[in-house]
């Protein structure tokens, strides 16, 4: 015979429940160990960052990645009536970023507006370091300074404005014509207070570049000697007063541009050669041998120069500069070179209508993809990707080989 089923009181189920509900309870010590590790990784965190912690830091910080800048409807993006030189067409933490004739512009990947901005300038020029942006009107007295959240300040000039830097911790740079002397250059904090300021009384200041905490600057000048021109440089400690000598001159070069790298190398890049001052302080120049500089680019150390034989060529070559001044790497490219840009281990360089995408490692071709015939510059986004700048849009390509 079968057993009959057993039924259970009220007291007997409501027993067997609270001890099933025990069984699935976790302790509360593991609570409250979670929560002593979170506040230290927090901690952590926050004592290594602590020298970028600032409200503005910390509102950009939750704009980019709480709020958001939006979804756009991708690339290409019409930029129908701007004019852009090449040399303010850029890309920072895989948005592009670039200044017409009117406005500062940063659109994301996806091609979504996050800034847009006016100036005034009738030639402006875009210095860019972090989420800082500096804006001068070369040969004006106007500038501007951008953060990722406002136009920080407007400012003017007593002289006009032969070039300017900006540090990634927010300090800038201005080189501008001087009663009495050839040149000045001034340098302010994030804070837009007189940081230091240097005269120059044999040579025209027209480069200017700061290492990344702003305790240095590296200038390039220009003077006239047996008719022709000579470039000279300058090394400048910001907490000291003193006068000092140029580290190095070279005949019959003119300065275009100056960068400071991360390991604390600096080179400055003229039209006929470029110097390169290492770590510590040795001066090289490596010379182009008659060849024209079509483009040229900084990062990482390396400085990037793109030759041809003579303007119109059917060639060229891009040619890659290491910490030393060394010429570390060096490409055949087909077509006249118009752009390189430098992104980690990848240099890629626009000629012919087409991207070239070299590993700075092994000096290997590993992707080349068509620009499409009206592009004019290049800027990478990341190891794999670039935008190009067209005559009336804005396009990304993909190097993925």
């Amino acid at each position: 015979m079968s057993k009959r089923p057993r039924h259970f009181n009220d007291q007997e189920i409501g027993e067997a429940r609270r001890r099933r509900h025990r069984a699935r309870r976790i302790p509360a010590w593991v609570y409250r160990t979670a929560a002593i590790l979170l506040a230290a990784s927090l901690g952590l965190a926050l004592w290594f960052n602590r020298d970028g912690l600032s409200p503005e830091n910390i509102a950009s910080w939750v704009r980019e990645n709480v709020v958001g800048s939006g979804t756009g409807d991708g690339y290409p993006v019409t930029i129908g009536g701007s004019q852009i030189y090449a040399r303010n067409f850029r890309s920072q933490n895989g948005d592009v970023v670039f200044v017409s004739d009117t406005r500062l512009t940063v659109l994301n990947n996806t091609g979504a507006e996050k800034i847009s901005r006016q100036h005034s300038f009738d030639f402006p020029i875009l210095c860019l370091s972090g989420d800082r942006a500096l804006i001068y009107n070369l040969g004006g007295k106007g500038y501007q300074l951008e953060s990722s959240r406002e136009t920080v300040l407007r400012g003017t000039m007593e002289e006009n404005i032969l070039g300017g830097a900006i540090a990634s911790n927010g300090h800038y740079a201005l080189l501008t014509e001087c009663a009495d002397y050839l040149g000045q250059l001034t340098v302010y904090t994030e804070q837009n207070e007189k940081q230091f300021e240097y005269r120059f009384s044999s040579c025209y200041p027209v480069a200017a570049a700061l290492n990344a905490d702003a305790t240095k600057a590296f200038v390039g000048g220009v003077y006239a000697q047996d008719g022709g021109l000579v470039s000279c440089l300058y090394l400048l400690d910001l907490n000291s007063s003193e006068a000092v000598s140029p580290a190095g001159s070279f005949a019959e070069n003119v300065p275009l541009d100056a960068f400071f790298y991360s390991d604390g190398s600096a080179a400055l890049v003229g039209d006929a050669l470029t110097a390169v001052v290492n770590a510590s302080g040795a001066v090289s120049g490596y010379e182009y041998g008659g060849s024209t500089l079509c483009a040229y680019a900084g990062g990482d150390g390396y400085t990037a120069l793109c030759l041809s034989s003579y303007e119109g060529a059917s060639g060229g070559r891009l040619v890659l500069l290491g910490p030393g001044g060394r010429e570390e790497r060096s490409f055949d490219v087909s077509g006249e070179p118009k752009a390189v840009s430098l992104y980690g281990n990848t240099a890629a360089v626009l000629a012919g209508g087409t991207v070239y995408a070299y590993s700075i490692a092994d000096g290997a071709l590993f992707a080349q993809a068509d620009a499409g015939a009206d592009a004019l510059s290049l800027a990478l986004a990341d190891e794999s990707s670039a935008y190009l700048l067209g005559v009336s849009e804005i396009r990304t390509v993909s190097l993925n080989g």
